[in-house]
């Protein structure tokens, strides 16, 4: 029996899970297990059984569920997992210590940090403006214009696949600001429109139209944008999107999307919660294939740069024996700690599981979310966890972290961080 702390469980249900329902009225019956629970500090979807069907009403992994609920006890931020082969959401928490109900994994962006590096990666290799050679240089990160941006200590110079082990700010600030400034690009605001192309053709920017809502757009700039936000601008303007900071912002949910469209090696299904019966088979939405931008060799390329970044790189940590992990570590920086940040999928080969993990003032992408994500892909992967594995899981358990809390609740329009702020973060 589910308990609940909440004067309306059908309201939470209807507006937080289903507020942007597009599959037809009568899946409303086959979903009617699946609610939003409130416990106080933490929004997660519980699956029950469907009344002789053998399996759930909704596309939940309640054994994935309930270790992400674990892991996220004390903290703020979201855990997704996703099936690549067909969108499924086998896992979906959002947690609040605060005890609100937003459902942070559709309803809140964030900046991306750089986890985002590996969609800039596919841009510019499939672009042209960066080859797989290329080399740029960092000396603990490079000072464009007066503006310094910290980098931590790696060997230099570096192309892309090592680049992106080693989450090098330099090499993605300089060869984002090489493509906007590229003479294959009549101007400026034609270069950043193509880059825009590509990012909404992976998700991010807009709403996905999951069945789950509702749904944050999140913030990939165009040249629209720019000119209304900065009127004149350049490319060291906006170079702190190179790295997934300033004018970039995306939602868990599309970050998990993102790690699904590489794993597929260019293409998606909608993320969604509603499970085919054979009486009510899910909408034609759901079972649509969309292919992203992108070239072979590009996706191909970026998968091998995140197989690095797991091998030796910045989440070195998670590596397995038993299955390749590609991931993506993240620190952004924002008001307060920095956010931690992991995207990835595994195995490398015939993906099974994407994931995307954000805990809000959780510090470096390495520290937190990675090793979170870890546990979330080996449960997955084997059925199992090991015993080293449920002492971590215990450890997350036990690990309370404060979110910020801004002075007033003013909204603040998105900048670039000040020189002064931004330091070295070990992504």
């Amino acid at each position: 029996m589910i308990h609940y702390n909440h004067p309306s469980p059908t309201t939470v249900f209807l507006k937080a899970v289903f507020g942007s329902l597009k599959t037809a009225p009568s899946l409303l019956k086959m979903v009617a297990g699946a609610l939003m629970v409130a416990t106080g500090s933490l929004m997660t979807v519980a699956a029950t059984a469907a009344p002789h069907s053998g399996h759930s009403r909704t596309t939940i992994n309640t054994s994935l569920q309930h270790l992400a609920e674990r892991m996220m006890r004390g903290k703020q931020g979201s855990i997704v997992a996703i099936d690549p082969a067909t969108g499924a959401i086998k896992c979906m928490v959002s947690a609040s210590p605060r005890g609100d109900s937003l459902q942070r994994a559709v309803s809140v962006a964030y900046s991306p940090g750089s986890t985002f590096k590996v969609a800039q990666a596919i841009v510019m290799l499939s672009e042209g403006t960066l080859s797989p050679t290329t080399q740029y240089s960092c000396a603990r990160g490079f000072t464009q214009g007066g503006i310094h941006i910290g980098c931590h200590a790696h060997t230099s110079p570096r192309a892309v696949v090592g680049a992106l082990g080693t989450s090098c700010n330099a090499f993605f600030c300089k060869s984002f600001m090489d493509m906007i400034g590229n003479a294959k690009y009549r101007t400026r605001a034609e270069a950043i429109d193509r880059w825009h192309a590509y990012m909404s053709s992976f998700g991010l920017g807009r709403c996905l139209g999951t069945d789950v809502g509702p749904e944050a757009t999140g913030l990939m700039p165009s040249a629209d944008y720019l000119k209304r936000v900065h009127g004149q601008w350049t490319p060291q303007t906006i170079m702190w999107v190179g790295m997934g900071q300033g004018e970039v912002t995306a939602t868990p949910m599309q970050l998990c999307n993102l790690a699904a469209v590489i794993a597929n090696r260019g293409y998606y299904y909608t993320p969604h919660l509603c499970r085919a019966t054979p009486d009510h088979p899910i909408d034609l939405a759901y079972r649509s294939k969309h292919v992203a931008m992108g070239t072979p060799q590009a996706y191909q390329i970026t998968i091998q740069g995140m197989r690095a970044a797991v091998v030796s790189g910045t989440c070195a940590s998670i590596n397995r024996a038993a299955y390749a992990i590609c991931g993506k570590t993240g620190t952004a920086e924002n008001e307060g700690e920095d956010h931690s940040l992991f995207i990835g999928f595994a195995p490398m080969d015939k993906p099974r599981i994407a994931v995307a993990v954000v805990v809000d003032n959780g510090g470096f992408g390495a520290d937190m979310a990675a090793p979170m994500a870890s546990l979330i892909i080996e449960r997955y992967l084997t059925g199992r966890l090991r015993e080293y594995s449920k002492y971590q899981v215990e450890h997350w358990a036990g690990q309370a972290v404060t979110p910020y809390v801004p002075p007033t609740d003013t909204a603040k329009a998105v900048k670039a961080p000040t020189a002064k702020k931004h330091k070295a973060r070990h992504k």
